[in-house]
């Protein structure tokens, strides 16, 4: 019986993804707080959607970089 190695296929996909993903979430709230200031809210809310946009962006992209690195040296080929 030959055991096939684990595949880890979301893994993977952050590892070789994770600069567009964490892009893309980090988008998001800065869109919400355009889209609120455009039907009339306060400017605070583009503000708390330009901080709420790169706190995001910047954990996820070093989420992905330590996947990265696990993926690179922990994972068979």
């Amino acid at each position: 019986m030959s055991s096939t190695p684990p595949s880890y296929p979301a893994i993977r996909f952050i590892a070789t993804q994770g600069n567009r993903l964490a892009l893309a979430v980090g988008i998001v709230p800065v869109l919400l707080g355009l889209w609120a200031l455009t039907i009339g809210w306060s400017w605070p809310w583009l503000g708390l959607g330009l901080g709420a946009g790169a706190v995001l962006w910047l954990i996820l992209r070093s989420y992905a970089e330590v996947l990265r690195i696990l993926a690179d040296t922990l994972m068979p080929r």
